[in-house]
């Protein structure tokens, strides 16, 4: 996904996050979906080696009745392969941390600090980790509040301003209601983060700043939560940074 035009990128990460409804959709319902054109969906399915969409979406039926009997490969299923995914766990946040700008993070931290409000908005496990973005910010005494509703998050993000910030979350960038979040958070003239994994999406593209996490050798998609791991450790950091000086987190 992160090599596709965002249009299709955007296209890619839907089917990938919602594919049981995809093999239920006709093209037109896809496209108006994805906010895509039905031919730049046509050319993702041909890229993928399909003659057209309906193609594809056979394919996927078959894909996802294999999966519903044996299950994912991605599944450990000995000690050997847990120790495995224990290693690419902690390798995400070690790549993470080296990948980190810690001065940057300082000027975040130090922007954020005076604000009056921080609104955090993420989709699916993105959302999981918003709230914890929000009680680590809290507990720096930053008044910071996680949305996982798309519709109040948007509302929200037009009420913001100045003296408000917005941070988004999108391990891929391209998560539709997570750009449309903050878009509108930056047209409102508040000061926004993006948390992704790919620092040139169309979601760090309406960021004032961009806090990368490392790519996962692992799947990040149906039912996974291991990209929480490297994203509590830029929440640790920020909180860290951001805390008043002098202050104690747990008073």
């Amino acid at each position: 996904m992160p090599s596709l035009p965002n249009v299709l990128a955007r296209t890619a990460l839907y089917i990938v996050e919602n594919p049981e409804k995809v093999v239920r959709f006709s093209l037109k319902e896809l496209s108006r979906l994805c906010r895509a054109g039905e031919a730049s969906i046509i050319r993702l399915c041909q890229m993928s080696g399909f003659n057209g969409f309906s193609d594809f979406k056979l394919a996927l039926a078959g894909e996802l009745a294999i999966r519903d009997t044996v299950g994912t490969e991605a599944v450990p299923k000995d000690e050997h392969q847990l120790l495995t995914l224990a290693g690419e766990l902690s390798r995400s946040v070690t790549r993470t941390a080296e990948g980190l700008d810690l001065a940057l993070v300082q000027k975040v931290a130090d922007r954020l600090r005076p604000l009056h409000r921080i609104d955090i908005y993420g989709s699916g496990v993105s959302g999981i980790i918003a709230e914890l973005f929000s009680y680590r910010l809290l507990r720096s005494r930053l008044n910071a509040h996680a949305f996982r509703d798309v519709t109040l998050a948007h509302e929200v993000a037009n009420g913001l301003g100045p003296h408000s910030a917005a941070i988004a979350i999108s391990e891929s960038g391209v998560t539709l209601n997570t750009v449309d979040f903050l878009r509108t958070a930056r047209a409102a003239g508040a000061y926004c983060v993006a948390v992704t994994c790919h620092p040139k999406s169309a979601l760090a593209r309406h960021a004032d700043v961009v806090l990368p996490m490392a790519k996962l050798n692992i799947p990040a998609y149906g039912g996974y939560i291991n990209a929480v791991p490297r994203a509590v450790y830029i929440a640790e950091a920020l909180a860290a940074l951001a805390a008043p000086r002098g202050s104690d987190n747990d008073a």
